[in-house]
Protein backbone atom coordinates (compact mmCIF):
# COMPACT_ATOMS: atom_id res chain seq x y z
CA UNK A 1 0.00 0.00 0.00
CA UNK A 2 1.34 3.06 -0.99
CA UNK A 3 2.23 6.18 1.34
CA UNK A 4 0.77 9.52 0.53
CA UNK A 5 3.62 11.97 -0.28
CA UNK A 6 2.48 15.53 1.40
CA UNK A 7 5.69 17.53 0.38
CA UNK A 8 8.54 19.55 2.02
CA UNK A 9 7.97 20.90 5.58
CA UNK A 10 8.95 24.84 5.33
CA UNK A 11 7.66 27.19 8.18
CA UNK A 12 5.26 25.06 9.60
CA UNK A 13 3.45 23.36 7.00
CA UNK A 14 3.53 21.02 4.07
CA UNK A 15 4.09 22.31 0.88
CA UNK A 16 3.93 20.22 -2.13
CA UNK A 17 6.60 21.01 -5.33
CA UNK A 18 4.62 22.74 -8.18
CA UNK A 19 7.12 21.11 -10.25
CA UNK A 20 9.90 18.96 -10.32
CA UNK A 21 11.67 15.54 -10.44
CA UNK A 22 9.87 12.26 -9.56
CA UNK A 23 11.30 10.48 -6.84
CA UNK A 24 9.81 6.23 -6.46
CA UNK A 25 10.79 4.91 -3.08
CA UNK A 26 10.89 1.33 -3.82
CA UNK A 27 10.14 -1.66 -0.77
CA UNK A 28 13.34 -3.26 -1.61
CA UNK A 29 12.16 -6.88 -0.72
CA UNK A 30 9.03 -6.65 -2.92
CA UNK A 31 9.17 -4.85 -5.57
CA UNK A 32 5.56 -4.77 -7.02
CA UNK A 33 4.72 -2.54 -4.25
CA UNK A 34 6.36 0.36 -3.57
CA UNK A 35 6.33 2.37 -0.67
CA UNK A 36 5.33 5.85 -2.45
CA UNK A 37 6.21 8.76 -5.20
CA UNK A 38 7.40 12.13 -4.07
CA UNK A 39 7.77 15.08 -6.49
CA UNK A 40 11.49 16.98 -5.42
CA UNK A 41 12.82 20.01 -6.52
CA UNK A 42 16.07 22.17 -5.57
CA UNK A 43 14.07 25.59 -4.89
CA UNK A 44 12.81 24.11 -1.42
CA UNK A 45 16.22 24.38 -0.30
CA UNK A 46 16.30 28.28 -0.13
CA UNK A 47 12.78 28.45 1.38
CA UNK A 48 13.56 25.79 4.23
CA UNK A 49 16.79 27.85 5.22
CA UNK A 50 15.01 31.45 4.70
CA UNK A 51 12.19 29.90 7.09
CA UNK A 52 14.88 28.28 9.56
CA UNK A 53 17.12 31.84 9.48
CA UNK A 54 13.49 33.68 10.61
CA UNK A 55 12.74 31.27 13.27
CA UNK A 56 16.07 30.81 14.71
CA UNK A 57 16.44 34.49 17.17
CA UNK A 58 13.35 33.82 19.20
CA UNK A 59 13.80 29.92 19.31
CA UNK A 60 17.46 30.26 20.16
CA UNK A 61 16.18 32.88 23.05
CA UNK A 62 13.89 30.53 24.85
CA UNK A 63 14.22 29.31 27.92
CA UNK A 64 15.43 25.51 27.90
CA UNK A 65 12.20 23.54 29.53
CA UNK A 66 10.87 25.81 27.07
CA UNK A 67 12.61 23.30 24.20
CA UNK A 68 12.64 20.47 26.87
CA UNK A 69 8.84 20.40 26.70
CA UNK A 70 8.21 20.66 23.04
CA UNK A 71 10.71 17.93 22.87
CA UNK A 72 8.84 15.81 24.77
CA UNK A 73 5.69 16.58 22.86
CA UNK A 74 7.86 15.14 19.61
CA UNK A 75 8.97 11.74 22.40
CA UNK A 76 5.19 11.11 22.84
CA UNK A 77 4.09 11.66 18.98
CA UNK A 78 6.60 9.04 18.21
CA UNK A 79 5.39 6.62 21.04
CA UNK A 80 1.60 7.15 19.45
CA UNK A 81 2.19 5.92 16.83
CA UNK A 82 5.55 4.06 17.00
CA UNK A 83 3.73 0.66 15.07
CA UNK A 84 3.58 2.42 12.00
CA UNK A 85 6.82 3.96 12.19
CA UNK A 86 8.44 0.83 12.69
CA UNK A 87 6.30 -1.07 9.65
CA UNK A 88 7.44 2.00 7.36
CA UNK A 89 11.13 1.94 8.23
CA UNK A 90 11.28 -2.12 7.58
CA UNK A 91 9.40 -1.25 4.30
CA UNK A 92 11.63 1.16 2.89
CA UNK A 93 14.79 0.14 3.67
CA UNK A 94 13.98 -3.56 3.47
CA UNK A 95 15.54 -4.21 7.11
CA UNK A 96 14.22 -6.58 9.45
CA UNK A 97 11.24 -6.00 11.63
CA UNK A 98 12.88 -6.59 14.78
CA UNK A 99 15.78 -4.25 13.33
CA UNK A 100 13.04 -1.30 12.84
CA UNK A 101 11.94 -1.99 16.27
CA UNK A 102 15.05 -1.07 17.70
CA UNK A 103 15.78 1.79 15.59
CA UNK A 104 12.36 3.23 16.31
CA UNK A 105 12.78 2.45 19.78
CA UNK A 106 16.60 4.06 20.12
CA UNK A 107 15.30 7.42 18.49
CA UNK A 108 12.08 7.81 21.36
CA UNK A 109 14.61 7.14 24.04
CA UNK A 110 17.07 9.29 22.83
CA UNK A 111 14.88 12.09 23.51
CA UNK A 112 15.39 11.33 27.28
CA UNK A 113 19.61 10.79 27.10
CA UNK A 114 19.45 13.98 25.78
CA UNK A 115 17.08 15.57 28.09
CA UNK A 116 18.85 14.05 31.36
CA UNK A 117 22.09 13.38 30.21
CA UNK A 118 23.37 15.17 27.38
CA UNK A 119 22.31 18.92 27.96
CA UNK A 120 24.52 18.38 30.83
CA UNK A 121 27.79 18.30 28.97
CA UNK A 122 26.58 22.05 27.93
CA UNK A 123 25.41 23.26 31.42
CA UNK A 124 27.34 26.73 32.01
CA UNK A 125 30.44 26.60 34.32
CA UNK A 126 32.12 28.76 36.31
CA UNK A 127 35.94 28.95 37.73
CA UNK A 128 37.36 31.88 39.47
CA UNK A 129 40.11 33.38 37.80
CA UNK A 130 41.58 35.94 40.27
CA UNK A 131 40.74 38.11 43.23
CA UNK A 132 37.67 39.82 42.15
CA UNK A 133 37.74 38.15 38.70
CA UNK A 134 35.58 34.80 37.68
CA UNK A 135 34.71 33.59 34.34
CA UNK A 136 31.89 31.17 32.65
CA UNK A 137 31.98 29.16 29.91
CA UNK A 138 28.31 29.06 28.33
CA UNK A 139 27.35 27.35 24.86
CA UNK A 140 25.81 29.00 22.02
CA UNK A 141 23.83 27.62 19.07
CA UNK A 142 25.18 27.79 16.11
CA UNK A 143 22.37 28.66 13.95
CA UNK A 144 20.89 26.84 10.97
CA UNK A 145 22.36 23.43 10.71
CA UNK A 146 21.43 20.93 8.24
CA UNK A 147 21.03 17.09 8.65
CA UNK A 148 21.39 15.14 6.11
CA UNK A 149 20.42 11.35 6.64
CA UNK A 150 21.21 7.82 5.69
CA UNK A 151 19.01 5.58 3.97
CA UNK A 152 20.11 2.63 6.78
CA UNK A 153 18.82 4.02 9.88
CA UNK A 154 16.22 6.61 8.29
CA UNK A 155 14.87 7.29 11.47
CA UNK A 156 17.50 6.99 14.11
CA UNK A 157 20.47 8.19 12.48
CA UNK A 158 19.14 12.03 11.47
CA UNK A 159 16.92 12.02 14.85
CA UNK A 160 20.04 11.78 16.77
CA UNK A 161 21.25 14.93 15.06
CA UNK A 162 18.10 16.89 15.51
CA UNK A 163 17.14 16.25 18.63
CA UNK A 164 20.31 17.79 20.15
CA UNK A 165 20.33 20.43 17.91
CA UNK A 166 16.78 21.62 18.66
CA UNK A 167 17.47 21.35 22.13
CA UNK A 168 20.47 23.63 22.24
CA UNK A 169 18.68 26.09 20.14
CA UNK A 170 19.54 25.71 16.68
CA UNK A 171 16.84 25.64 13.61
CA UNK A 172 17.28 22.43 11.47
CA UNK A 173 16.44 21.93 7.92
CA UNK A 174 16.57 17.85 7.23
CA UNK A 175 17.29 16.27 4.24
CA UNK A 176 16.74 12.56 4.46
CA UNK A 177 17.90 10.14 1.84
CA UNK A 178 16.11 9.68 -1.59
CA UNK A 179 15.95 6.14 -0.95
CA UNK A 180 14.04 6.89 2.02
CA UNK A 181 11.87 9.98 1.53
CA UNK A 182 8.87 8.74 3.74
CA UNK A 183 10.37 7.94 6.69
CA UNK A 184 11.67 11.48 6.44
CA UNK A 185 8.12 12.39 6.36
CA UNK A 186 7.10 10.62 8.87
CA UNK A 187 9.72 12.34 11.57
CA UNK A 188 8.36 15.65 10.19
CA UNK A 189 4.48 14.67 10.67
CA UNK A 190 5.55 13.83 14.56
CA UNK A 191 7.12 16.93 14.93
CA UNK A 192 4.80 18.91 13.70
CA UNK A 193 2.34 17.40 15.96
CA UNK A 194 4.71 18.41 18.52
CA UNK A 195 4.03 22.10 17.95
CA UNK A 196 7.61 23.16 17.31
CA UNK A 197 7.18 26.91 16.36
CA UNK A 198 6.87 27.15 12.61
CA UNK A 199 10.49 27.17 10.24
CA UNK A 200 11.99 25.82 13.75
CA UNK A 201 12.42 22.41 11.97
CA UNK A 202 12.25 21.88 7.95
CA UNK A 203 12.62 19.17 5.47
CA UNK A 204 13.50 19.31 2.20
CA UNK A 205 13.44 15.77 -0.37
CA UNK A 206 15.53 14.88 -2.82
CA UNK A 207 18.89 13.36 -3.81
CA UNK A 208 22.28 14.67 -4.37
CA UNK A 209 21.57 17.94 -5.83
CA UNK A 210 19.31 18.99 -2.90
CA UNK A 211 22.03 17.68 -0.98
CA UNK A 212 24.67 20.02 -2.71
CA UNK A 213 22.74 23.01 -2.73
CA UNK A 214 21.73 22.99 1.07
CA UNK A 215 25.80 21.87 2.07
CA UNK A 216 26.37 25.06 -0.17
CA UNK A 217 24.00 27.37 1.38
CA UNK A 218 25.18 30.48 2.57
CA UNK A 219 23.19 30.91 5.73
CA UNK A 220 23.61 26.96 7.23
CA UNK A 221 25.98 27.22 9.79
CA UNK A 222 26.80 23.47 10.26
CA UNK A 223 26.40 20.09 8.59
CA UNK A 224 25.44 17.34 10.40
CA UNK A 225 25.71 14.44 7.86
CA UNK A 226 25.84 10.91 8.10
CA UNK A 227 26.62 8.29 4.97
CA UNK A 228 29.63 7.14 2.80
CA UNK A 229 33.21 8.67 2.48
CA UNK A 230 32.98 9.89 -0.92
CA UNK A 231 29.69 11.64 -0.01
CA UNK A 232 31.47 13.39 3.24
CA UNK A 233 35.00 13.97 1.24
CA UNK A 234 32.56 15.78 -1.31
CA UNK A 235 31.44 17.74 1.49
CA UNK A 236 34.28 18.73 2.76
CA UNK A 237 35.85 19.66 -0.55
CA UNK A 238 32.57 22.28 -1.13
CA UNK A 239 33.21 23.53 1.94
CA UNK A 240 36.91 24.64 2.12
CA UNK A 241 36.26 28.37 1.22
CA UNK A 242 33.20 27.80 4.32
CA UNK A 243 35.64 27.25 6.99
CA UNK A 244 33.21 28.69 9.64
CA UNK A 245 30.54 25.90 8.87
CA UNK A 246 31.26 23.32 11.57
CA UNK A 247 31.30 19.75 10.40
CA UNK A 248 30.49 16.31 12.14
CA UNK A 249 30.74 13.61 9.64
CA UNK A 250 29.81 10.32 10.00
CA UNK A 251 30.86 8.21 7.19
CA UNK A 252 32.36 4.70 6.48
CA UNK A 253 33.90 1.91 7.91
CA UNK A 254 35.86 -1.22 7.29
CA UNK A 255 35.57 -2.89 10.70
CA UNK A 256 37.60 -6.14 12.16
CA UNK A 257 36.91 -8.81 14.70
CA UNK A 258 40.08 -9.69 16.20
CA UNK A 259 39.67 -13.46 17.61
CA UNK A 260 42.18 -14.53 19.60
CA UNK A 261 43.64 -18.37 20.25
CA UNK A 262 41.65 -18.32 24.15
CA UNK A 263 38.11 -16.55 22.78
CA UNK A 264 35.28 -18.07 23.45
CA UNK A 265 34.88 -19.45 19.65
CA UNK A 266 31.40 -20.52 19.83
CA UNK A 267 30.47 -16.57 21.04
CA UNK A 268 32.81 -15.31 18.87
CA UNK A 269 31.36 -16.72 15.67
CA UNK A 270 27.52 -16.19 16.85
CA UNK A 271 28.02 -12.29 17.21
CA UNK A 272 30.88 -11.51 14.00
CA UNK A 273 27.83 -13.71 12.30
CA UNK A 274 24.84 -11.24 13.63
CA UNK A 275 27.47 -8.36 12.94
CA UNK A 276 27.90 -8.95 9.57
CA UNK A 277 25.04 -10.36 7.78
CA UNK A 278 22.13 -8.35 9.72
CA UNK A 279 20.80 -5.94 7.58
CA UNK A 280 22.89 -7.70 5.06
CA UNK A 281 25.61 -6.04 6.36
CA UNK A 282 24.31 -2.50 5.58
CA UNK A 283 25.65 -0.63 8.37
CA UNK A 284 29.11 1.58 9.17
CA UNK A 285 29.47 -0.60 11.95
CA UNK A 286 29.12 -4.03 10.77
CA UNK A 287 31.87 -6.69 10.90
CA UNK A 288 33.57 -7.43 7.34
CA UNK A 289 37.15 -8.50 8.47
CA UNK A 290 38.18 -11.40 10.91
CA UNK A 291 41.61 -11.17 12.58
CA UNK A 292 42.06 -14.80 13.39
CA UNK A 293 44.60 -16.55 15.46
CA UNK A 294 46.08 -19.39 13.25
CA UNK A 295 45.66 -21.93 16.53
CA UNK A 296 42.12 -20.96 16.89
CA UNK A 297 41.11 -21.77 12.91
CA UNK A 298 39.82 -24.45 12.17
CA UNK A 299 37.33 -24.94 15.03
CA UNK A 300 36.42 -20.93 14.30
CA UNK A 301 36.18 -21.28 10.76
CA UNK A 302 33.55 -24.44 11.08
CA UNK A 303 31.97 -22.12 13.59
CA UNK A 304 31.59 -19.23 11.72
CA UNK A 305 30.22 -21.22 8.31
CA UNK A 306 27.90 -23.34 10.44
CA UNK A 307 26.34 -19.91 11.40
CA UNK A 308 26.64 -18.10 8.21
CA UNK A 309 24.43 -21.41 6.99
CA UNK A 310 21.83 -20.88 9.27
CA UNK A 311 21.32 -17.40 8.51
CA UNK A 312 17.36 -16.50 7.93
CA UNK A 313 16.49 -14.57 4.85
CA UNK A 314 13.60 -13.07 4.20
CA UNK A 315 10.97 -10.32 3.64
CA UNK A 316 11.15 -7.09 6.01
CA UNK A 317 7.80 -7.81 7.70
CA UNK A 318 8.08 -11.82 8.15
CA UNK A 319 9.51 -13.03 11.86
CA UNK A 320 13.04 -14.30 12.91
CA UNK A 321 14.17 -12.75 9.95
CA UNK A 322 18.46 -11.72 10.17
CA UNK A 323 19.11 -10.49 7.05
CA UNK A 324 16.13 -8.38 4.68
CA UNK A 325 17.43 -7.46 0.93
CA UNK A 326 19.69 -4.89 -0.42
CA UNK A 327 18.38 -1.35 -0.55
CA UNK A 328 18.84 -1.30 -4.37
CA UNK A 329 20.00 -2.71 -7.26
CA UNK A 330 23.42 -0.87 -7.21
CA UNK A 331 24.08 -2.28 -3.76
CA UNK A 332 23.48 -5.99 -5.09
CA UNK A 333 26.13 -4.99 -8.48
CA UNK A 334 28.30 -3.53 -6.07
CA UNK A 335 28.55 -6.82 -3.44
CA UNK A 336 28.88 -8.59 -6.79
CA UNK A 337 31.59 -6.56 -8.05
CA UNK A 338 33.77 -7.52 -4.53
CA UNK A 339 33.18 -11.10 -4.54
CA UNK A 340 34.76 -11.98 -7.82
CA UNK A 341 37.01 -9.42 -6.61
CA UNK A 342 38.32 -11.53 -3.82
CA UNK A 343 38.60 -14.28 -5.96
CA UNK A 344 40.69 -12.71 -8.69
CA UNK A 345 42.96 -10.82 -5.67
CA UNK A 346 43.78 -14.74 -4.01
CA UNK A 347 41.20 -15.07 -1.73
CA UNK A 348 39.46 -18.57 -1.22
CA UNK A 349 36.29 -18.74 -0.96
CA UNK A 350 34.31 -20.26 1.79
CA UNK A 351 31.02 -19.45 0.82
CA UNK A 352 29.87 -17.88 -2.52
CA UNK A 353 27.39 -14.90 -1.86
CA UNK A 354 24.93 -15.10 -4.58
CA UNK A 355 22.01 -12.75 -6.02
CA UNK A 356 18.73 -13.74 -5.38
CA UNK A 357 15.96 -11.59 -7.57
CA UNK A 358 12.89 -13.92 -5.84
CA UNK A 359 12.29 -14.76 -2.41
CA UNK A 360 9.48 -16.85 -1.90
CA UNK A 361 6.71 -15.27 -3.85
CA UNK A 362 8.67 -11.83 -3.54
CA UNK A 363 10.88 -9.91 -6.05
CA UNK A 364 13.53 -7.60 -4.68
CA UNK A 365 17.12 -7.30 -3.87
CA UNK A 366 17.83 -10.34 -2.19
CA UNK A 367 21.32 -12.09 -1.75
CA UNK A 368 23.42 -14.91 0.54
CA UNK A 369 26.08 -14.07 2.99
CA UNK A 370 29.42 -14.62 1.28
CA UNK A 371 32.93 -15.40 3.49
CA UNK A 372 36.56 -15.36 2.20
CA UNK A 373 39.49 -16.77 3.22
CA UNK A 374 43.07 -15.05 3.52
CA UNK A 375 45.36 -17.70 5.20
CA UNK A 376 48.76 -15.61 4.54
CA UNK A 377 47.59 -12.01 4.68
CA UNK A 378 51.09 -10.47 3.44
CA UNK A 379 50.23 -12.08 -0.06
CA UNK A 380 46.60 -9.69 -0.67
CA UNK A 381 48.36 -6.53 0.91
CA UNK A 382 47.66 -4.88 -2.64
CA UNK A 383 44.21 -5.92 -2.87
CA UNK A 384 41.31 -3.49 -3.37
CA UNK A 385 38.85 -6.05 -1.36
CA UNK A 386 40.36 -6.01 1.40
CA UNK A 387 40.41 -2.05 2.05
CA UNK A 388 37.22 -0.95 0.26
CA UNK A 389 34.17 -1.04 2.47
CA UNK A 390 31.67 -2.77 0.49
CA UNK A 391 28.42 -2.33 2.44
CA UNK A 392 27.01 -6.09 1.95
CA UNK A 393 26.63 -9.14 3.63
CA UNK A 394 30.33 -10.15 3.33
CA UNK A 395 33.18 -10.92 5.30
CA UNK A 396 36.84 -11.81 4.84
CA UNK A 397 39.02 -14.07 7.56
CA UNK A 398 42.69 -13.42 8.14
CA UNK A 399 44.69 -15.59 9.67
CA UNK A 400 48.13 -14.26 12.26
CA UNK A 401 50.15 -15.73 14.56
CA UNK A 402 50.15 -12.96 17.33
CA UNK A 403 48.55 -10.24 18.80
CA UNK A 404 51.24 -7.25 17.05
CA UNK A 405 49.83 -8.81 13.84
CA UNK A 406 46.55 -8.65 14.38
CA UNK A 407 46.50 -5.01 15.56
CA UNK A 408 48.28 -4.01 12.06
CA UNK A 409 46.23 -5.57 10.28
CA UNK A 410 43.45 -3.81 12.13
CA UNK A 411 45.05 -0.53 11.80
CA UNK A 412 45.62 -0.61 8.02
CA UNK A 413 42.81 0.17 6.68
CA UNK A 414 41.89 3.92 5.77
CA UNK A 415 38.92 3.88 8.14
CA UNK A 416 38.57 3.31 12.24
CA UNK A 417 35.01 3.42 13.40
CA UNK A 418 34.70 0.29 15.33
CA UNK A 419 36.95 -3.08 16.65
CA UNK A 420 35.57 -6.43 18.63
CA UNK A 421 38.34 -8.31 20.37
CA UNK A 422 37.53 -11.68 21.89
CA UNK A 423 39.49 -13.18 24.37
CA UNK A 424 38.49 -14.85 27.57
CA UNK A 425 41.52 -12.48 29.18
CA UNK A 426 40.65 -9.30 30.23
CA UNK A 427 43.97 -7.98 30.58
CA UNK A 428 45.14 -8.85 27.23
CA UNK A 429 42.00 -6.54 25.88
CA UNK A 430 43.41 -4.02 27.74
CA UNK A 431 46.60 -4.72 26.62
CA UNK A 432 45.21 -3.90 22.79
CA UNK A 433 42.83 -1.10 23.34
CA UNK A 434 45.30 1.46 22.91
CA UNK A 435 46.79 0.46 19.63
CA UNK A 436 44.05 -0.21 18.07
CA UNK A 437 43.36 2.84 15.87
CA UNK A 438 38.92 3.41 15.76
CA UNK A 439 36.63 5.15 17.56
CA UNK A 440 34.94 2.39 19.58
CA UNK A 441 36.11 -1.10 21.01
CA UNK A 442 34.28 -3.75 21.90
CA UNK A 443 34.90 -6.40 24.24
CA UNK A 444 33.52 -9.82 23.78
CA UNK A 445 30.55 -8.21 21.53
CA UNK A 446 30.26 -7.87 17.86
CA UNK A 447 31.27 -4.15 16.04
CA UNK A 448 27.38 -3.52 15.12
CA UNK A 449 26.67 -2.93 19.23
CA UNK A 450 26.40 0.52 20.63
CA UNK A 451 25.51 2.55 23.73
CA UNK A 452 23.81 5.92 23.30
CA UNK A 453 24.75 6.99 26.44
CA UNK A 454 28.27 7.31 24.70
CA UNK A 455 30.34 8.50 22.05
CA UNK A 456 29.46 6.64 18.41
CA UNK A 457 32.07 7.95 15.96
CA UNK A 458 35.47 6.58 14.30
CA UNK A 459 39.19 8.08 13.38
CA UNK A 460 40.70 8.54 9.55
CA UNK A 461 37.97 8.73 7.09
CA UNK A 462 35.21 7.16 9.50
CA UNK A 463 34.59 10.59 10.70
CA UNK A 464 35.17 14.00 11.48
CA UNK A 465 35.90 13.68 15.42
CA UNK A 466 33.01 14.67 16.22
CA UNK A 467 31.04 12.11 17.86
CA UNK A 468 27.39 11.54 17.76
CA UNK A 469 25.92 9.73 20.54
CA UNK A 470 25.42 11.63 24.48
CA UNK A 471 27.90 13.86 23.19
CA UNK A 472 26.38 15.36 19.98
CA UNK A 473 25.44 18.33 21.86
CA UNK A 474 28.98 19.21 21.92
CA UNK A 475 28.76 19.82 17.97
CA UNK A 476 25.53 22.09 18.08
CA UNK A 477 27.24 24.57 19.96
CA UNK A 478 30.26 27.34 20.51
CA UNK A 479 32.18 26.93 24.19
CA UNK A 480 32.00 31.24 24.57
CA UNK A 481 34.31 32.36 27.27
CA UNK A 482 33.17 35.06 29.36
CA UNK A 483 35.41 37.22 32.12
CA UNK A 484 33.64 39.00 34.61
CA UNK A 485 35.68 41.57 36.00
CA UNK A 486 34.35 43.44 39.29
CA UNK A 487 37.33 45.10 40.37
CA UNK A 488 37.70 49.14 40.90
CA UNK A 489 40.13 51.05 38.90
CA UNK A 490 42.50 51.55 41.83
CA UNK A 491 42.62 47.12 42.27
CA UNK A 492 43.80 46.82 38.47
CA UNK A 493 47.44 47.93 38.75
CA UNK A 494 47.35 49.37 35.00
CA UNK A 495 50.09 49.98 33.58
CA UNK A 496 49.20 52.99 30.99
Amino acid sequence: MSVLFRGNYIGGRFIRPGKGTELISEDPGDLFDPVGRAIVSEDAVDQAVAAAEKAFPKWSGLASGQRIARMKAFRKAMTQRRSALITLTAREVGKPIGEATREIDRLIAKVDEMVTAGLKLVRTTSVRVDRGVSGECVWRPLGVLAVIGPFNFPAHTPGSHIIPALLTGNTVVFKPSELTPFVGQAIAECLDIAGFPAGVFNLVQGGSSVGVRLVNHLRVSGILFTGSTAAGQAIRKATLDAPQKMLALEMGGKNAAIVLEDANLELAAREIAISAFSMAGQRCNATSRVILHRRAAKLFLQQLLAAADRVKIGYSLEPDVLMGPLVNHDAVAKLQKYVKLAEEEGFETLRQGKALGVWGKRRGYYATPSVHLSERPEQTQASRYRKEEIFGPDVAVYLVKDEEQAVALNNEVPYGLVTAVFTRTGSRFQRLLPLLDTGMVNFNRGTIFSSGKLPFGGTKASGSFKPAGLFSPYYCTIPVAVLRDGRSLSERHLAV
